[in-house]
Parts: structure tokens; C-alpha cells; sequence
């Protein structure tokens, strides 16, 4: 046994430490025997290949001979270099395995940490295979590179190839980007920063400041370029202020903060703020979410097939609106849906808060909220439409250009219908009648269901039929 003692493998050579041998009274047969073992030992440091440096030191040294080599036991403080992988190893003790070809297997225990020029490893164990380059780390591994950490319970790490295979509650974390991944197993390609995630993932990425994180879970995932694309495959669900999204595939791109549900997404979503709290919906074909990084969203795109409602959660505010569209855009502001803008094809209905209802059909269709409540609503392209009172007592068929309504308070108050614009009224109950009107521009005034003001400009024609009187022109 020998303290302190340095194992140097070079080209062409093996030198072990001396071994300490206590004074003998024996014949010098023990000796002979002893002088043996040591040329046996230089012979068999002779047959080993030449392949590159390996320094190991230990505070104690081991050297047992057996019939399959060489096994070398090191203990306190041992230190491992390979020169020419640029790789180092430090632990609390080693077991190396010396065959006649040289060194084919180290194992490293307690405390192990692993350098190379690409990464550091920390972990309780790890067994090196030099022939293959395969380092395989257990328990607590923790994989640190540039900002990047990777946590797991076991890391196979092939550095001919620098990817790693981890599994076992499996964590990358990209810091900087604020950006963390979570698998069962991940394979991870170091230089390229690449990898693929498999067994039920989950990514989250974290706003600045702390506050409401995106979360995104599916069956697997593939990762690119510091994690600036993430795409997610296999019943793809999203979670982030409020919503709760769900599509077979989707996608993320860091760059443009933006996340992507594809081949048929749906959402759920309770939007609130200190005065009231809406229920939206929406279903399309392809769901776009911007500035899902932050605590608030900025802006939603439904694309192909668009269905969205939006409801109030509470009695007292009541109303809803429905709108269909080849696509839909919500647009953002305090976590908020202020406007909604529908084009191809579009469509949409409308219950007031008092139950009237408004059904509109054209090339594109905007609404503007205002505190949480309807405040004008836009059809542009030959729009249709109709307006029923609450008691269904009331009818007003409009068509034109371009149809703008007005609102107050969740009720219908003003109506403009501008190019080749047609309106026909008919109530049941009030003393306005039946009236057919069409020019250039008509503007019908209500006040609740009850319509107070009928005006029509440019090129008028029309009519009008009295309840009681009869028609009149």
C-alpha cells in the first residue's frame, strides 16, 4: 500500500506505484514470488496499446492481479485525466479495470465531478467506458453548460457524439431565457443545443416579473436553438392567464413569443378583472397565442373553421356574442378582450343584456368592448342583417355596404347602413308600423327595443305603413 501514489499510462508504457511489503522472516521464497508478480506486472504494462495519456491520483492506491487483468482500487481525493479527450474526473474513489489491451472500464464514487471542454457533470456515481468515450452518471446528476442546467436521475453521456441520454424526472432549465423543460427522458445534443423529449413533457416558461406562467404539456416534444422552437406532439394542452387550450400538435417560437395549437384547437378561458369576470370559447383550426411570455396575453388568432362565444359569468352584466370566420382575431389589452375582428365569410350573433338579439352575416365583421361590455359592432362587405327585440315584437332587415351598430350599456342604440343600404322595420306593438327605406345611407336611432328615429340620404325610396291608419306614403 502506498500513499499518494501517482498512476501514469502513457504510449508504450503502464507504471504502477511500488507496493510496500513488510520484513519476512521466510525463506526468500516470498521474495522470489514477490519479484515475479513484479515482472509479470511490467510485462503486461508492454502489451498495452498506445492510446493517450491517463493520469490517476488517490491518496490510496490498490493494485489486485487477476486473470482478466489488472483491477486498481483508488480511495481519498482521486483524480482521473484523459489528455487527449480533454476530460478530467474528480471522487471520493475509483475502481479501474486493466485487461491486457489497457484500460477498459473506471468507476468513479461519491462526490463525482466530470470536465470536459464542453460540460461539467456533477453526480454520486459514474462508470467511464474510455474505448466507447460513454460516461453513464446516477443519482442527483446535474448537467451545467454556459446558462443551461439539465437535472436527472441517470445521464448517459456519448462524447464522440456530445449527446446525452437522461432520464428519471428529467429537467432542463434555460435561465436566461426563462425557459424550462420537463420529461421522463430527454436526449440532448450539447453542441448543437438540440434534443427531443419523451414519456409525457411539460415546458413552462416563466414571465419577467414572476406571475402567471405559460404551461405547456404533451405526449412529446422536439427542441431546437436555445429553445427559440419547441415543437409538442400528441394531445398538446396550454395553460396561461385563465386559459385552458388543448390541440393534437403544437408549437412554440421564443423569438416571436408566440405559441401555435394545430390540426384542431380549443380553448376555454375565464377572463377577469376587479368588476367582472367572461367566459370565452373558441374552436379553429389553428390557435395562435402572442405574448404568451408575459402575465397577460396580447393578442389570440383563430385560423380555418373559427367559432368563438363569449358570455358573462355574471347575471347582473348578462349578454353574449357569438362569431364565426375563416378567421378571428382577439385583441389584448390589460388581460382583456377589447376587440374582435372576423373576416371570410363572416358571422355573428349578438344577445343584448336586456334579450334582444342582432344576427349579422359579411366579408368582415370588428367589435370594440368597452369595460367588458359590447360598445360598436362593424360589418363590411355586403353585410346582412337583423334586429329583434326582446319580445320578438320588433323586427328590423337591414343590408348594405357596410352596417355599424352602436351600443349602451350592452343594448342596441344607434344603426348606420351606408352603400346601397336597405331597411325594413316591422313592429307588432309600436306606432311606428311597417317601413321600407333604401338610399345611399340609413341611420335607425333606438332607445331600448323601441325604435325613436328613422333617416335615410341619397337616392331615397320607401314607405311606410302605419299600425292603426292603414299605409300611408
Amino acid at each position: 500500500m502506498v500513499e499518494d501514489a501517482p498512476c501514469i499510462y502513457a504510449p508504450g508504457q503502464v507504471r504502477f506505484p511500488p507496493v510496500a511489503v513488510r520484513p519476512s522472516t521466510h525463506p526468500p521464497l516470498p521474495f522470489l514470488l514477490y519479484a515475479l508478480h513484479r515482472f509479470f506486472l511490467l510485462f503486461l504494462a508492454t502489451a498495452f496499446p498506445a492510446h493517450a495519456t491517463e493520469l490517476i491520483r488517490a491518496d490510496r492506491s490498490e493494485t489486485i492481479l487477476r486473470d482478466s487483468g489488472v483491477l486498481r482500487i483508488e480511495a481519498g481525493n482521486v483524480s482521473y485525466r484523459q489528455t487527449e479527450r480533454l476530460l478530467s474526473v474528480t471522487a471520493d474513489s475509483a475502481r479501474l479495470w486493466i485487461p491486457d489491451e489497457g484500460l477498459s472500464e473506471a468507476r468513479f464514487f461519491g462526490r463525482v465531478v466530470y470536465r470536459d471542454s464542453a460540460i461539467q457533470l456533477d453526480a454520486a456515481n459514474l462508470t467511464y467506458l474510455p474505448r466507447t468515450a460513454v460516461a453513464t452518471f446516477s443519482g442527483k446528476v446535474r448537467v451545467t453548460e454556459s446558462d443551461r442546467l439539465l437535472t436527472a436521475r441517470r445521464v448517459a453521456y456519448h462524447k464522440n457524439e456530445h449527446r446525452m441520454d437522461a432520464e428519471g424526472g428529467v429537467t432542463l432549465n434555460y435561465g436566461r431565457q426563462g425557459i424550462i423543460l420537463r420529461a421522463p427522458e430527454m436526449t440532448y445534443h450539447v453542441l448543437a443545443d438540440s434534443g427531443s423529449g419523451t414519456g409525457g413533457i411539460q415546458a413552462v416558461r416563466v414571465p419577467e416579473p414572476s406571475g402567471d406562467s405559460l404551461t405547456v404539456r404533451s405526449e412529446s416534444m422536439v427542441f431546437a436553438n436555445q429553445s427559440d422552437r419547441i415543437d409538442f406532439l400528441g394531445r398538446v394542452g396550454m395553460e396561461h392567464a385563465g386559459m385552458v387550450a388543448g390541440a393534437p400538435r403544437g408549437r412554440y417560437f421564443r423569438v416571436l413569443d408566440r405559441l401555435e395549437l394545430d390540426r384542431g384547437a380549443s380553448a376555454v378561458w375565464i377572463q377577469r378583472d376587479e368588476a367582472r369576470a367572461d367566459s370565452v370559447t373558441f374552436n379553429a383550426e389553428r390557435m395562435q397565442v402572442h405574448g404568451a411570455a408575459g402575465n397577460i396575453l396580447d393578442e389570440i388568432v383563430l385560423i380555418g373553421d373559427s367559432r368563438l362565444r363569449m358570455e358573462s359569468a355574471q347575471p347582473e352584466h348578462g349578454g353574449s356574442q357569438t362569431v364565426n370566420g375563416d378567421s378571428v382575431v382577439l385583441d389584448m389589452a390589460g388581460g382583456r378582450i377589447v376587440g374582435i375582428e372576423a373576416s371570410g365569410e363572416a358571422s355573428t350573433m349578438v344577445i343584448a343584456r336586456n334579450g334582444a338579439t342582432v344576427d349579422l352575416v359579411g366579408q368582415q365583421i370588428s367589435m370594440d368592448f368597452l369595460n367588458g361590455d359590447l360598445d360598436s359592432l362593424t360589418v363590411q362587405g355586403v353585410g346582412n342583417g337583423i334586429f329583434v327585440s326582446s319580445d320578438s315584437a320588433t323586427v328590423s332587415r337591414i343590408s348594405g355596404g357596410m352596417i355599424a351598430f352602436g351600443f349602451d350599456r350592452g343594448a342596441v342604440r344607434k344603426v348606420a347602413v351606408i352603400e346601397s343600404a336597405r331597411c325594413t322595420h316591422r313592429s307588432e306593438t309600436d306606432k311606428t308600423g311597417d317601413i321600407q327605406l333604401s338610399g345611399d345611407r340609413v341611420n335607425l336611432v333606438f332607445e331600448g327595443d323601441r325604435l325613436t328615429d328613422v333617416r335615410a340620404e341619397g337616392g331615397v325610396r320607401g314607405r311606410y305603413r302605419p299600425v292603426e291608419a292603414g299605409e300611408a306614403p
